[in-house]
Formats: structure tokens, sequence, C-alpha cells
């Protein structure tokens, strides 16, 4: 087939370059940090953080069997893709994207952690996202408006967002997983601004206050069946 490249770039299943070493305490630098690049990460983060990356936890609870360590001794991690690989993987938006970076990071942890994993469904605390009892207060978007968002602390505006993607997107700021009982399928025009966690500082209300008067949302406590990720096995990477 002419359309065809003789020579279709390939998609990675693991990073080029990995190193991971055990932090030593620095006095200068405070708590852990993530940084990401077009051809991979840099990070100072517990294992349990990685576990959570790969796949895409939001709540500690999702985590079952790992052990203290896991939680407590951080890591300094560097992960890099070659050129090839990197403008391979630059080309993937959206799920995709997301699915090959979870790919990237199942193998790095089974590589350098040994890990072994499955998946059960536990019930556990969430929150229902439904439509407040003043109804909705934000409008439709534009016909064929692209989908997208901008999020900061405390901010997520958009002009064409599924109600589906900010209640994901609002799950780590509450520290649950939320679930899109609202039953709206269309986009809708976002602007949405709260104090990022409960500031007391900030002049702007609580998130759960601002899905009610500004878009006309409401989070409601209950309990569903969740992914949890039992680790089988783990072991401390050797140092390189």
């Amino acid at each position: 087939n002419a359309s065809t490249p003789a020579n279709p770039a390939r998609i990675p299943a693991t990073y080029d370059i990995v190193s991971v070493r055990p932090h030593k305490q620095d006095d200068s630098r405070v708590g852990s940090y993530w940084r990401s690049s077009p051809s991979g990460f840099s990070a100072d983060v517990p294992v349990r953080s990685l576990i959570s990356s790969a796949y895409h936890l939001t709540m500690h609870e999702q985590i079952s069997g790992l052990p203290a360590w896991g939680t407590d001794e951080l890591f300094d991690i560097e992960a890099k893709m070659d050129p090839e690989n990197a403008e391979a993987i630059g080309r993937l938006h959206g799920d995709d994207r997301i699915k090959e970076d979870a790919v990237l990071m199942k193998a790095l942890l089974a590589d350098r952690f040994k890990m072994k994993a499955h998946i059960e469904q536990k019930e556990l605390p969430v929150y229902n996202l439904v439509i407040a009892k003043g109804g909705l207060k934000i409008k439709e978007a534009a016909p064929n408006q692209a989908t997208g968002f901008g999020m900061g602390m405390g901010t997520i505006k958009s002009q064409g967002m599924q109600i589906s993607s900010l209640a994901a997107n609002l799950s780590h700021p509450v520290g649950r997983l939320i679930i899109d009982k609202t039953g709206l399928t269309r986009s809708y025009v976002v602007n949405l601004a709260w104090a990022w966690n409960d500031d007391p500082n900030s002049t702007a209300p609580s998130l759960f206050t601002a899905l009610q008067e500004q878009l006309g949302l409401k989070l409601e406590p209950a309990k569903a069946p969740v992914d949890v990720v039992v680790v089988d096995h783990l072991e401390r990477p050797s140092e390189n």
C-alpha cells in the first residue's frame, strides 16, 4: 500500500533509559516532585505514586498490599526515551497517549521494582456528580467546538468540555473518585474557580460550593464498586 510508510515508527513498550536510586536527604529540597518532558520524566516520589500513575488511581485506598516502604521511602527516578521513540509517543493524543503512558509506567514497575499485581473491585466511598436542585447553570458548547480544557490550582476553564471529563479531573482535588450521574452527554462551557486545598486565605468558595453556585452541579457522598490494585509482589530496586 503506497500510503503505508516503509518504516512506520513503532510505539515503545518501555523507556530506553531508566535510573532509580534511593533518595538521599537534601535539606535544600522539600517534599517530592514530578517533572514530565517529551522524552520521559524525572521524579522524587514513593512507589505508591508510580502505581497511582500507572493505573490512574485517585485514592490511596485503591492500592492494597503495598509494603510500608512503598509509601514511606522516596526514590530519585529518571526515565527517558530515545528521540525516535519520543517522536512516536508525541504523535499520540488523548486516550491513546494516556494508555501508552500507563504501559510505560507498568513496564518500569515490573522491571525495576519486580512488581506483580492484579485488579479487584472493592466498595469504597465516592462522590456522585448530579444536577443541583436549582438546575444547570452552564451553557452547551458551540456546534463543532473542539473539546479541551485548561486546569490550574483551583480553576478549570473550557469552551467545550464533557461533564464526564469534569468529574474525572475533579476527583484528585476532592480525594475521591467522582462518578458522573448527571446523564449529560454533550459538551459545555465551563468556568469554575474554587479555593485550592481549602486555602483559608482564599476568597474563592470551596469546590463543593463553587460547583453548585457556578455550574449548577452537586457532589453527593455515596459508595460504589471501585477498581483496586492488589500488589502481589514488590521489591526495592537495585541502585544504578
